[in-house]
């Protein structure tokens, strides 16, 4: 018998034969010394409808107790605990906003940046802020007390501590080099002025007149989109990660930077040209910590704690259906949908997507040794089995499958699946087993497993016996 090769991130590679497996809707988590495998692959967490709105077009959210407040295209509308939402008053645009608030009492400053204006907002009503002082700005965001506001010319302006108010003289240029600014971001004790080829980072000083923060050091690696950074999020601030100017994903690390992404993903990044359809946000789930990036025809998740990447594709699409950012809200992490004008919650609480299909895909490596070629006459996979739902429906939930399938030419073709019984409800002696599976190419053998029905699925392993090897 060899072993399976089971990826625990996935690698799909430029070419499909040169691939070392793949991870689509599917996560690997480690297991302990004593488990039967160095690692089980689960199904990545569904959506859950957490509230519709009759809007279209989300643009941002984020969360003030006791409220979720959601822009979508030319609305602000507020959510309940329960999902029921009210119209703010309108909010006029359709591009990304960027919200904040201060520290103000008994009743904070709340700002919103749209593509053409400055709004404040309460519970029920907008105002633009008028404020002759302060230019059009590109984002917003708050650390010890100050509104910052990034401009596009390379300008960052704060308020008045705990109020709306602008200075003229309250602005600093960030001049490490000419690139201007996308974004303004604050993350631990620190604010991040985000330029296309270098981010400079501003601390706290007390100054008692001008700008409050000083220019702490530069890190020598740009944002490539607007929004293309999370990690700065409330509930998460794990780790800050983004997009940089040489089309990879960096982790900040300490004043520096780590690349972390694969060179497959640096690929897809690269050949988005409109650096603005990059799309990152962030959730928590399962105690796996995740920063996900979207592009215009991908989505990809890095788990932070196991430093693995896996895919996300939404039922008959190549990209996930979530949109704008996340937050964390009502114990639940939030974020818009890019199909509907829904609040979708993600959470391993369900293997659907919004009612819809959420497809665990999981692609081996090559098995083979070239350029040997060998009889299958028997393969094996290890589920958790016994996983169906006896009062579930019937049959994706009460009698659940696999679809197995393999290919010999390094992933461009493959077999008609078959499908195997993953189990009913604690039956646990189901054995996922296919014969006679024919004779490997110099190319070796490549398997893929699939599982639609909507149960738990965790897949730790497989072997397949191998006869005759010929050259």
């Amino acid at each position: 018998m060899a072993k399976i090769l089971f990826p625990s991130s996935s690698s799909p590679g430029v070419n499909r034969q040169e691939g070392g497996g793949r991870l689509i809707n599917a996560y690997a988590e480690k297991l302990g010394p004593a488990g039967p495998a160095s690692f089980v692959i689960r199904r990545a967490p569904g959506l859950r409808l957490f509230a519709g709105s009759g809007e279209t077009g989300i643009r941002g959210q984020t969360f003030i107790d006791p409220y979720l407040y959601a822009a979508f295209s030319n609305r602000l509308v507020r959510f309940d605990s329960v999902g029921v939402g009210t119209a703010v008053g309108t909010l006029n645009g359709s591009d990304w906003v960027t919200f904040a608030r201060n520290n103000r009492t008994p009743t904070p400053d709340r700002v919103v940046v749209t593509e053409d204006a400055v709004y404040t907002f309460t519970d029920t009503s907008i105002t633009e802020l008028v404020d002759g002082d302060l230019p059009q700005p590109n984002s917003v965001c708050f650390i010890d007390g100050y509104f910052f506001y990034t401009i596009a010319d390379g300008r960052c302006f704060a308020s008045e501590i705990n109020g709306t108010g602008i200075s003229s003289n309250d602005y600093i240029r960030a001049e490490a080099k000419p690139d201007g600014l996308l974004r303004g971001v604050a993350f631990a004790r620190d604010l991040y002025l985000c330029g296309p080829s270098t981010i400079e980072v501003w601390s706290n000083t007390g100054n008692a007149t001008g700008f409050p923060f000083s220019r702490t050091t530069v890190i020598w690696r740009g944002l490539a989109g607007r929004k293309a950074i999370a990690g700065f999020e409330d509930g998460f601030a794990t780790a800050l990660l983004w997009v940089s100017d040489d089309n990879a994903v960096h982790q900040l690390s300490g004043y520096g930077t780590q690349k972390v992404s694969p060179p497959e993903l640096d690929r897809l990044i690269e050949a988005t040209t409109d650096k603005d359809q990059l799309e990152a946000s962030v959730f928590v789930v399962g105690g796996h910590p995740c920063w996900r990036i979207t592009g215009p025809n991908f989505t990809w998740v890095y788990d932070i704690g196991t430093q693995d990447w896996h895919e996300r594709h939404s039922y008959l699409d190549t990209r996930w259906r979530v949109a704008g950012n996340s937050v964390q809200a009502f114990g639940r992490w939030l974020t818009g949908d890019r199909l509907s004008g829904s609040v979708l919650e993600i959470t391993e609480d369900t293997a659907r997507e919004a009612g819809e299909p959420l497809v665990w895909e999981v692609v081996s490596g090559d098995m083979g040794d070239f350029p040997s070629r060998f009889t299958v006459p028997r393969a094996q996979f290890y589920f958790v089995t016994g996983t169906g739902v006896a009062n579930g429906e019937d049959p994706i939930e009460r009698q659940p499958q696999v679809a197995i399938s393999w290919s010999d030419d390094g992933a461009v073709n493959w077999s008609t699946p078959v499908l195997r019984e993953i189990g009913p409800q604690q039956v646990t002696k189901t054995r996922v087993v296919v014969n006679r599976c024919g004779m490997t190419s110099v190319r070796g053998r490549r398997w893929r497993l699939a599982v639609a029905d909507p149960v738990y699925v965790g897949l730790i392993g497989g072997d397949m016996q191998i006869q005759g090897r010929s050259g």
